[in-house]
């Protein structure tokens, strides 16, 4: 079962705050870039530039409850 997060104001966009076990499991940490990817159901998270490390593994948030009530945001925010 996943983790829910919630979807936040930060400036004029939103975000997702990431919890830290989830970043530790792929070698993610703060200053970071992501490549970002998003369907009608998924968004997706990889490390960019087709990096085949460990670190790159795909982190990616499935349709579900607290994703589904925010879809909308969610696509907005990957187009940025």
């Amino acid at each position: 079962m996943g983790e829910t997060v919630t979807i936040q104001r930060i400036g004029d966009r939103c975000g997702i705050m990431l919890p830290q076990e989830h970043l530790d499991k792929l070698g993610w940490k703060e200053g970071d870039r992501v490549e970002i990817r998003s369907d009608q159901v998924h968004i997706e998270f990889t490390a960019p530039n087709g990096d085949d490390s460990e670190a790159a593994r795909s982190f990616s948030l499935a349709h579900g409850t607290a994703m589904g009530n925010y879809l909308t945001a969610l696509k907005e925010l990957a187009r940025h």
